[in-house]
């Protein structure tokens, strides 16, 4: 906290202040005269009323007054004329000796003397008045001052005698025992002094002056004015009359014989005295210095008069108002009292230091004082500076300034140990150390600046207990101040107790103003005037000494504050005025204090050992309390406290401050700003700092931070603003303002400031002044034994380091350089500066350096890589603000030392970081301002190149072979490189560096091959091979292949000459990499061949075609025919491509035939002797050639070349085809390109050539029939793709004939049935893989050939006539007979679908058979078939007819199923049997279709065959209404309708022929029927076959058969032959016997029929009740099981129903065999 002025305004104290009255010429400013007059009006009419009775006299001199009066107010000389009746009441009243007719006289007195109507002449008269009244009462005598000064107010030109006797009457009033008025009679004689010295000071002041004899040797007479002799002897008087007092004898008897001039006292109280001459002094120092009389005083009176009184033992209150004299005199007179004012100096100096003449008990509260007074003289720089001109420029000068700053930090060094040891001062967490112990501390520099003359003191005379507390003692705080100061105690008599530490606070407080002062004037002007040079010069060593102990010192956080800041200001003063040694002296202290060393060392041995292990059987010192005793690694980690930050924060400022001319010293701040940022970085982030409070560090019971006994609870006290904002982000922001201001710096500062960045940087990784970094090669080839060895103590011991850091422990791994981090904001903050002015500002030096560190051998890698990414944002945004060609130089110039193979460290890893960052910088330059660079492209590419390429001498040059890629990379031999270390590290280094390069090489490609010649174009490709053949990342390869088509493009686009050969060149280098060992290096690479060919081939001329195929093209096709892979595919496919594409330009070449041949044979030799894909590929090939051969423009361009294609290409073909059935295994993907090989060549041969047709067909067949795959597909639902692609070909085709085409579908048709192919797998040599597992079905090929068939059958017999060949050549039995089998198969036929919803085979098949049928029949009726295809055909019809009915059938069948058959036969019915009669069909036929139909008309069957009848059960057959409706189609072939007549000869001979399968089909009903119930009785047969009997004996007795269709094999009886011959029921005669049997049966089964039935059945003459008609047994025939169509016969409710037994059918047909014999009545 800094002192205010001793002083107070106008040089009076603050008490002599408050007892001021108001000045009455205030008060009169504001009274107007008629207000005055007014209120003396009412003050004699007051008098008037009060002495009426009593004091007549008094009464009539009033009412005279008041009569003059009463016209208003007079003018002041109107006054004066009748002053003498104004003033005759007041005179009278006065001596009436009634205090209340005095005060109101003294009243009117007073207001009389405002108008000013009181002359001068008349003044001794009311001065007597006055007089004779001042012994009355308070208020009298209170008024009578108050007149008094009115009078000297109102009248200037009172003066000697009258004036004496005014100011003689206020001595008296003094003197009074009442305190009010003693006091009120002390300010008014003060007022009346000031009013004395104010007339010196008037303008308008009488010029009349006398003359005044001063008492010099000689003698001196001088003119004064009047008021300046008042002022004179008034002057002189009070010194005189202070000097006499107290001195035991009157003034009459002192050695000077020498009387009071004005002052008619005797004595005068001389602290009252002194106070007069200080109001003089300090109200009218400029008026005192224009008056040599006065000034005479000063040294012959005053001077004397104060060193007496220093002398003689004074008391407190004489002491106090002396030393504040001598401050006067110093601070206002020393230019006018040189010589007083050094005897003075010298007085405060030795009082300071407590060198008194008298050992007494006031040398304490005298040193105060002095030391209160030196506080204000410090305060005052300007009168410093005067100082310092008068006593220290000279030479022999007593030098008084620098011993008063000499004595002060003497002061402050007086008794250390009552000012403590500030423990925050050595950060937090730091072990505890005796300071007395110089063994102990390993920082004894550090303690020169202060601490180590605490530790002598406290090793001398400290008690064991302050040693326990740390050598601690209270300090300096709020409660070593007062809180008045003494200078400022008037009133006090004895002089009050004050703490012990109040000298050393005032001490401090002068030097910080001392410190503050000088920078204030420093800072305030642009050009300081060399006298403030010549003081700061001068006063520094004492500042440093004290400063610098004492913020070390217990402290409280206000006055830490004012030292600190006094410290950061003097720096910066020092500064601003080129005193560098003290500048750097006091920068060095604030950096010690900011980062102090033991917290550095404390921090590293935490972060070695941050949890030290306990031993538990030792009790800790903490647990006896002595921990601060103890000295060990911190148990927590160590931090810098707020004291410490703030220094730091003030290093900062200052340094902020001072940066263009700090010159060297910025070396130590950087350092220690590193070792500040270490500490902040490296803190554990659940450790926070303490907050910013008011100090409350642990201190001794007696510290100021704890309340004192009896003073009560201390209050909190106010933080200062420097001691603010002290956490880590804040003052890591400072730090950064710092940094961000070398933007400002000049060139020549700014250089200085990186060097010492750059050093800084070169000293943590223990470099030497010169950098042997980027030596040659040779020397650096050799590692150091050991990665430390350039961080040994040897290497380094030397060199002083300030911070206490061990280099070892600053630089661990994973930690990033300080100087490092902070030299890449500077860069980027300076670019400008630094990249376009010359190199020696700030280029050359950052980028040598970060070289330098990148490239060491030794520093950590964390550090090297740091440097390099440095290095790297420097030259990438150099190249972006530069384009000049300088610059670009240069940039690549350090690129290319970044990325150097050597030399080679010990840490392979950290090189290959460092290169990979210089790759990334070149990628992130070309990224953006590539388009800017005009130089520098060779460059570039070799840098590229190298990685590739070169390697480093330790790694074999030799490309590696293909086992060796993902292995290891040799050394070579003779390598200085430990021979231990893995060569993986290269290679995965390699690997990275490629990645990392590539990225720019790859935007060279894409966006600036158009700056490229045509040389650096060739170099380019150079590179981009080298990159593809790099064998580190196989992506990066494919990527170098994808840009040479880039390239190639752009070369394609150059119109210079040589481009054509340059592409060319492109091309050998693709078929270079093509041939690589890798698979998809080849695959890119050939693509990307062919691709350049494909797309530029149209501009190619015939030798460059030449030279394309026969350089490029079969020579890579060579080199693939051994793989056999994806490459020879790839090589295959796209030669096919060429061909395709380029067929026209390349048949106009003369050996247009060999090449092609030579691509004929590429094909056959895949086909034969390669994997499949490579077959397919050839395959797909050729029919890309092929296709180029059809169209319009080719058949014109190639009209002469097309023959030697089509019938080199058909051998080509036939070949391959020859090795279908040769039991080589093929994909169905070689098969089915084999097949677009042949519909290509179907579509081209003419159609003349039935041979190749034929031939072609039967290759085809052969396709469809391999069943050697390996990869059959699902061919169920769907046709699989070579299936179909053969199918569609031979049914769409309009050049194969239709019978090959009927042929080959009704092949197809049943290969679902006969040739289902098996899954197959391929063998290990077939090189084929494992085959799929799925058996080959041709169902989907079935059912799509059954229905193609019907369509050829129907276009054909519409077509061209060609109807009758299809017929001849038994091609329509195929079709029929492809039809039957699935047909016959029925459920036994494969499954048509697997998750489709297809129908049946059989279905298909009889749906597509009755639509073929319908159209062979339309043809057999129209076209001329000889007999022999007639009777064939037929033949398969009745075949199918048979199969149809007798198609093995589950039991489950459904009823669709049947209805769908039944719908079908009656389809068949419909079309085969109005033609069954043509004679041209056989009897056998005839007769298998009635066999047919009886076999398929069987009900039921038995488990087992006897003879002779059985009792067991019928088991009913499945499809029982087809089999009903088999029976009903035999008995209609057999029977004769009734529409039908004898001349139908043609159903005569069909039911002639089938009439003897309808015979045996009833007897065995009869018969089988008879047998089983003469052993079964009455047990019942079952529905199906009571069911049969009754059906079979219903038709018998109402069918009819052709007369003679009958034959009877009974011979001898000639009426039975003519009975079968003519009549119609002669099968009744056949089954006599059995019906006999029948008739006598006694349980046969029955039925119900209709009334017309019946009377059908038994010739019943009447009608039916409900009117049917009657039906013959035409209309029962055609019903379900004889029965009448219920659609037409109404049952109703069933009523009228008969019900009919077998028994009764029988005995019916008894009596028709009666009446075909005549036996009927």
């Amino acid at each position: 906290m800094i002192a205010a002025q001793i002083l107070g305004p106008n040089g009076t104290s603050n008490s002599a202040l408050s007892l001021q009255p108001s000045p009455p010429l205030s008060g009169r400013a504001i009274y107007s005269a008629a207000f005055d007059h007014n209120l003396l009006v009412s003050e004699l009419q007051a008098l008037i009323v009060e002495t009426k009775r009593r004091n007549p006299d008094v009464k009539e001199a009033s009412e005279a007054a008041l009569e003059l009066l009463k016209g208003g107010a007079l003018p002041r000389e109107k006054l004066h004329e009748n002053a003498d009746t104004l003033l005759e009441p007041i005179t009278r009243g006065c001596k009436t000796k009634v205090a209340k007719v005095i005060g109101i006289s003294i009243a009117a007195l007073q207001r009389l003397v405002s108008l000013g109507g009181v002359p001068t002449r008349k003044l001794p008269e009311v001065l007597s008045t006055l007089s004779s009244v001042a012994n009355q009462a308070v208020d009298i005598q209170l008024k009578l001052l108050q007149t008094l000064l009115s009078i000297l107010t109102h009248n200037n030109d009172v003066h000697d005698e009258v004036l004496g006797n005014a100011l003689l009457l206020c001595f008296k009033l003094q003197d009074a025992r009442v305190s009010v008025v003693s006091s009120t009679a002390a300010a008014t004689l003060r007022q009346a002094v000031m009013l004395i010295f104010d007339r010196l000071s008037l303008l308008d002041e009488d010029p009349s002056t006398t003359s005044l004899l001063l008492p010099t040797d000689p003698p001196t007479q001088v003119e004064v004015s009047h008021s300046a002799l008042d002022a004179y002897n008034l002057f002189s008087d009070l010194c005189l009359l202070s000097a006499s007092s107290g001195s035991g004898s009157s003034w009459g008897k002192s050695d000077t014989d020498r009387k009071p001039t004005l002052l008619k006292l005797s004595s005068l109280q001389r602290t009252f005295g002194l106070e007069l001459i200080e109001s003089i002094l300090s109200g009218y120092e400029e008026s005192v210095k224009k008056h040599a009389e006065l000034l005479f005083l000063l040294q012959h009176s005053l001077d004397p008069l104060l060193l007496k009184l220093l002398t003689e033992k004074p008391t407190f209150p004489i002491a106090l108002r002396v030393l504040r004299l001598i401050f006067l005199l110093i601070r206002s007179f020393i230019d006018q009292l040189p010589k007083q004012v050094e005897m003075y100096l010298a007085t405060l100096i030795k009082l300071d230091l407590g060198e008194f003449e008298h050992k007494d008990s006031h040398q304490g509260w005298l040193r105060v004082l002095a030391l209160e007074i030196t506080r204000g003289i410090c305060g005052d720089v300007t009168l410093l500076q005067k100082i310092y001109g008068h006593y220290d420029s000279i030479e022999g000068s007593p030098k008084l300034f620098s011993k008063i700053v000499s004595s002060l930090s003497r002061l402050i060094n007086e008794k250390p140990v009552l000012l403590g040891i500030g423990t925050q001062m050595h950060g937090l967490g730091v072990p505890h150390m005796d300071p007395t112990s110089p063994s102990t501390n390993p920082h004894a520099s550090y303690l020169d600046l202060g601490i180590g003359m605490v530790s002598s003191a406290a090793s001398a005379g400290v008690n064991t207990v302050n040693a326990m507390m740390g050598g601690q003692g209270g300090g300096l705080s709020s409660a070593s101040g007062v809180k008045l100061r003494l200078i400022e105690q008037h009133e006090k008599a004895e002089a009050p107790p004050v703490p012990e530490t109040y000298i050393y606070l005032l001490a401090l407080q002068s030097l910080n103003a001392i410190a503050n002062g000088i920078y204030t004037i420093v800072a305030s002007m642009t050009t300081p005037p060399e006298s403030v040079r010549a003081v700061a010069s001068s006063a520094w060593p004492a500042l440093l000494a004290a400063l610098s102990y004492t913020i070390g010192t217990n402290l409280s956080d206000i006055l830490f504050a004012e030292v600190l800041t006094a410290l950061q200001d003097f720096t910066i003063a020092c500064g601003l005025l080129d005193l560098n040694t003290p500048r750097d002296a006091f920068l060095s202290t604030l950096g010690k204090y900011a980062v102090p060393p033991p917290v550095v060392s404390a921090m590293q041995t935490y972060m070695e050992n941050p949890n030290p292990p306990r031993n538990p059987s030792v009790i800790s010192a903490d647990a006896l309390g002595f921990s601060p005793l103890g000295v060990g690694p911190p148990s927590s980690p160590p931090s810098l406290s707020d004291r410490n930050l703030a220094c730091l924060r003030s290093t900062v400022n200052s340094a902020r401050v001072l940066g263009p001319s700090l010159g060297k010293a910025w070396h130590d701040i950087l350092e220690t700003l590193q070792n500040a940022n270490y500490l902040l970085a490296t803190r554990k982030p659940s450790l926070g700092r303490r907050p910013t409070v008011p100090d409350r560090s642990p201190r001794g019971p007696m510290s100021p931070a704890t309340p004192r006994p009896g003073s009560g609870a201390e209050q909190p006290e106010y933080m200062p603003e420097i001691l603010q904002d002290l956490d880590a982000e804040s003052i890591q922001l400072l730090i950064n303002a710092l940094f961000d201001s070398s933007r400002d710096l000049p060139d020549e500062a700014f250089i200085i400031f990186i060097s010492a960045l750059c050093q800084l940087s070169s000293e943590m990784i223990g470099a030497t002044g010169f950098n042997p970094l980027l030596a040659d090669v040779a020397d650096n080839l050799s590692a150091p034994p050991t990665p430390n060895l350039a961080l040994s103590p040897g290497h380094d011991s030397q060199r002083r380091r300030t911070s206490g850091i061990n280099i070892s422990h600053s630089i661990k791994s994973g930690e990033r350089s300080f100087s490092l981090g902070k030299l890449r904001v500077v860069s980027t903050l300076n670019l400008d500066r630094i990249v376009n002015k010359q190199p020696e500002i700030g280029w050359t030096v950052i980028t040598e350096h970060l070289i330098a560190v990148a490239r060491h051998l030794t520093a950590p890698a964390t550090i090297r890589t740091q440097a390099s990414d440095t290095l790297g944002e420097l030259l990438l945004s150099a190249v972006r603000i530069g384009n000049e060609d300088r610059i670009q130089d240069q940039v690549f110039e350090v690129l290319g030392k970044q990325v150097n193979v050597n030399p080679i460290s010990n840490t392979l890893s950290a090189d290959y970081e460092v290169r990979s960052a210089g790759y990334q910088t070149l990628n992130q330059i070309l990224e953006s301002s590539g388009h800017s660079l005009s130089v520098g492209w060779s460059t570039i590419f070799a840098m590229l190149d190298s990685i590739c390429k070169d390697r480093p001498t330790d790694i074999a040059s030799a490309p590696m072979a293909p086992s060796e890629s993902a292995g290891q990379t040799p050394f070579s031999p003779g390598v200085g490189l430990d021979p231990r270390r893995p060569s993986m590290m290269l290679s995965k280094g390699n690997s990275n560096l490629v990645r990392i390069a590539f990225p720019s090489l790859q935007l060279i490609c894409t966006d600036f091959l158009s700056a490229l010649d045509l040389e650096a174009m060739r170099g380019c490709i150079t590179c981009l091979g080298h990159f593809g053949q790099q064998l580190e990342d196989v992506n990066i390869t494919l990527a170098a292949i994808g840009l040479l088509w880039t390239v190639s493009d752009a070369v394609q686009q150059t119109q210079a000459e040589g481009a054509m050969n340059l592409w060319l060149y492109l091309l050998t280098e693709l078929m270079e990499l093509a041939r690589d060992s890798r698979l998809e290096v080849r695959n890119s690479a050939m693509q990307t061949l062919f691709r350049c060919i494909e797309i530029y081939g149209s501009g190619l001329t015939s030798n460059l075609w030449l030279d394309v195929f026969n350089k490029v093209i079969y020579p890579l096709l060579d080199s693939t025919e051994a793989g056999g892979d994806e490459s020879s595919v790839l090589a295959l496919t796209s030669v096919g491509n060429i061909f395709g594409s380029f067929m026209i330009p390349i048949t106009k070449l003369d050996s247009f035939a060999d090449i092609y041949q030579r691509f004929l044979d590429s094909v056959k030799k895949a086909w034969k002797d390669q994997p499949g894909n490579c077959a397919t590929a050839g395959l797909k090939a050729l029919e890309r050639a092929l296709s180029s051969m059809s169209g319009d423009r080719a058949d014109a361009a190639l009209a002469k070349k097309k023959e030697v294609v089509l019938n080199n290409t058909w051998q080509t073909f036939v070949e391959i085809g020859d090795t279908i059935t040769d039991g080589s295994a093929y994909t169905q993907d070689n098969l089915l390109n084999l097949v677009k090989i042949g519909s290509q060549l179907h579509d081209q041969i003419p159609s003349s050539d039935v041979a190749k047709f034929t031939q072609l067909s039967s290759i085809l067949r052969s396709i469809m029939t391999y069943t050697n795959s390996s990869d059959y597909r699902p061919d169920k639902d769907i046709l699989s793709p070579l299936q179909s692609s053969i199918s569609t070909l031979m049914a769409a085709s309009e050049r194969f004939s239709t019978s090959q085409k009927l042929n080959d579908l009704a092949e197809f048709t049943s290969l679902a049935y006969f040739a289902s192919g098996e899954p197959h797998s391929a063998g290990p040599s077939t090189g084929m893989g494992t085959g799929t597992g799925v058996k080959l079905t041709y169902v989907g090929l079935s059912k799509w050939s059954m229905p193609r068939m019907v369509d050829i059958l129907g276009k054909d017999i519409k077509g061209k006539g060609k109807a009758r060949e299809i017929y001849e050549d038994g091609v329509i039995e195929n079709v029929l007979g492809a039809y039957s089998i699935p047909i016959k198969l029925k459920y036994d036929c494969p499954p048509s679908n697997k998750f489709g919803e297809d129908p049946p085979l059989w279905k298909t098949a009889m749906t597509t058979f009755v639509s073929a049928l319908d159209i062979v029949m339309d043809t057999l009726d129209t076209e001329d078939i000889t007999l022999e295809r007639f009777e064939a055909i037929w033949s398969q019809v009745i075949e199918v007819f048979s199969g149809i009915l007798l198609a093995d059938s589950s039991e489950g069948v459904s009823p669709e199923d049947e209805s769908f058959v039944i719908t079908h036969l009656n389809h068949l019915r419909s079309v085969i049997l109005p033609r069954l009669g043509d004679p041209r069909i056989p009897v056998r036929l005839i007769i298998q279709l009635s066999e047919s139909l009886r076999r398929a008309s069987l009900l039921y069957h038995f488990d087992v065959r006897v003879n002779g009848g059985t009792t067991a059960p019928a088991i009913p057959e499945s499809q029982e209404e087809l089999r009903y409706w088999a029976l009903e189609l035999l008995i209609s072939l057999s029977t004769r309708k009734s529409t039908q007549t004898d001349a139908d000869e043609k159903e005569k001979r069909v039911a002639a022929i089938s009439a003897s399968a309808l015979i045996k089909r009833f007897e065995e009903t009869l018969s089988r029927w008879l047998d089983d119930q003469r052993l079964r009785g009455s047990l019942p047969f079952g529905r199906v076959r009571e069911e049969e009997i009754l059906f079979v004996l219903r038709h018998l007795a109402t069918m009819h058969v052709w007369r003679g269709s009958l034959k009877t094999d009974k011979k001898g009886s000639e009426t039975l032959a003519a009975i079968y011959e003519k009549s119609s029921r002669s099968h009744l005669f056949h089954f006599y016997p059995s019906l006999l049997q029948f008739s006598f049966l006694p349980h046969t089964p029955s039925m119900w029929i209709f009334p017309s039935e019946h009377a059908h059945l038994f010739g019943s003459p009447t009608h039916p009740p409900n009117g049917h008609q009657d039906l013959d047994s035409n209309n029962i025939q055609n019903g379900a099981n004889g029965d009448i169509d219920e659609q037409e016969i109404d049952a109703g409710d069933g009523g009228d129903l008969i019900e009919v037994n077998a028994g009764e059918l029988a005995k019916r047909c008894l009596e028709l065999i009666g009446e075909e014999l005549g036996l009927a009545n």
